[in-house]
């Protein structure tokens, strides 16, 4: 069987409670997952991550606000304080770094369920500020610099963005029962190799393309679905012109695709575009 690239969604729950050193990047494109299993495509970074072991280093998916800077560094045998000390102190390419455990939930954003659907709605934003129109909220939302709130979908729960430990801001909306109905972390995702299965006869190239790239493969191919960083769907066809034409027009940036065979199988492949 194909090798197959697994999603896992974490939610509510640490898996395995491992520690690990939460990171988020000045820039998306710098410091990015690299092609081979606990490197960037930053050598800085790089050598921070040989010098403390690290084997495991993945994109946290999930994020509402700031999709493809979250990242998660694991070091085997080694001291994960000062892991992370080295890396909070290369800021050119670290923005902030923390030490958390896998599948912990993002420290800075929520989500938030109002009672009504007219009580407690966005109404603009004071100095950056998020402001609704209920004064309690607001007051909370000053409190705690809520910088985002968002509408999931119509009808539906808010996503939250603060400069502040989500915890406490968490602990205050829940005591403003009046216009919260109920608020919950967000949790990160992940994309998994599973290594039990065979290595797979599928192969792209090149990888790292500029314009297009090659699919070469024992199998037919029955659908191609493109996915970018943040899991944002950006076309499924059963058309390889189609997808070269889309690929073309695509931003630098890591990209994921899923292959769909005529045989039932799967097969899951992370792109990168210079």
């Amino acid at each position: 069987m194909k090798r197959l690239l697994l999603f896992l969604l974490v939610s509510g729950f640490s898996f395995g409670q491992n520690q690990v050193v939460e990171i988020k990047l000045v820039d998306a494109n710098i410091g990015s997952e690299g092609m081979l299993s606990g490197t960037s495509n930053n050598s800085g970074l790089n050598q921070i991550f040989q010098n403390h072991n690290v084997f495991r280093y993945e994109y946290r998916y999930n994020h509402p606000f700031i999709p493809a800077k979250y990242y998660e560094a694991e070091c085997q045998n080694c001291d994960t304080n000062q892991l992370y000390i080295d890396l909070l102190n290369y800021t050119s390419v670290v923005e902030k770094a923390r030490i958390t455990s896998y599948g912990s939930p993002f420290l800075d954003v929520l989500a938030t369920q109002l009672h009504s659907a007219t009580i407690g709605i966005p109404t603009g934003t004071n100095n950056g500020i998020i402001t609704t129109n209920d004064t309690g909220l607001n007051q909370i939302f000053q409190n705690f610099n809520v910088n985002h709130f968002d509408l999931m979908c119509p009808n539906c729960s808010y996503y939250i963005g603060c400069n502040c430990d989500n915890v406490a801001l968490k602990s205050a909306l829940d005591n403003y029962p009046a216009v919260i109905n109920l608020t919950e972390f967000i949790h990160a995702s992940y994309w998994l190799v599973n290594t039990q299965f065979q290595k797979s006869k599928t192969l792209i190239s090149p990888n790292p393309f500029s314009t297009y790239f090659n699919i070469q493969t024992e199998e037919t191919i029955s659908n191609y679905s493109l996915m970018d960083i943040s899991g944002k769907q950006l076309i499924t066809t059963t058309s390889k012109n189609e997808l070269d034409n889309l690929s073309s027009q695509l931003n630098s940036g890591i990209y994921f695709l899923k292959l769909q065979f005529e045989n039932g199988e799967n097969g899951n492949f992370k792109l990168l575009k210079e």
